[in-house]
């Protein structure tokens, strides 16, 4: 066992059943919602113009990333330290840097999850793909998000503390993989990797 490992074991103990519970909860329903939206997405896709495959495509992109459990309502240690404590006594705090310095670990990836949210918004021309390759590839992004989604929330009442960060992390890297990067901007993809990079010190 690392020295990192031990410690991230010490910090996920000491998270109490209420906060683990109130950060699943905010985690199912974000995941619930991609679902109804995915569902929704699939339905609208077979009219969508071959000309407004690209706006589709940013408007798929955006509409995930909102639902990824990246706010502090889903994160145990936020709201078990954060509030009226101020932080003190997180172990995230003490094993990544308070998330709100400039250099700790979840700022410097939700800088790079902002950075691409903001340049998949201003795409507004993608490279020349073809409308079948494109309509196929958007295809496969919402049926390999839903069921990625259905096995988080499959995965999610029996996981401790420890497994709920790790689960995110997981979730978080694959859900960003999976969206059809080669239908937007060299810049695009480029933010993508760095997003996630930048969640390998996420947790």
């Amino acid at each position: 066992m690392t020295d990192l490992t031990k410690r991230l074991e010490e910090a996920a103990s000491a998270i109490d059943a209420g906060p683990l519970a109130e950060a699943k909860s905010a985690i199912i329903e974000g995941c619930e919602e991609w679902l109804r939206l995915a569902h929704l997405l699939s339905d609208r896709l077979e009219a969508v113009a071959p000309e407004d495959l690209h706006k589709f495509a940013r408007a798929l992109a955006l509409t995930m990333l909102g639902q990824l459990p990246t706010r502090p309502g889903t994160c145990p240690f936020c709201i078990q330290y954060g509030k009226d404590r101020s932080c003190g006594g997180c172990g995230y705090a003490l094993t990544h840097g308070r998330c709100d310095s400039d250099d700790s670990a979840f700022s410097l990836f939700i800088e790079a999850f902002q950075a691409l949210g903001k340049e998949i918004y201003q795409d507004l021309e993608g490279p020349e793909v073809d409308p079948l390759e494109a309509r196929k590839a958007l295809t496969q992004t919402l049926c390999a998000s839903s069921h990625r989604t259905k096995k988080m929330l499959s995965d999610l009442p029996s996981a401790s503390a420890l497994d709920l960060m790790a689960l995110k992390s997981l979730y978080l890297d694959e859900m960003i993989y999976i969206i059809p990067w080669r239908l937007f901007s060299s810049r695009v993809e480029e933010r993508a990797r760095e997003v996630r990079e930048r969640l390998k010190m996420y947790w």
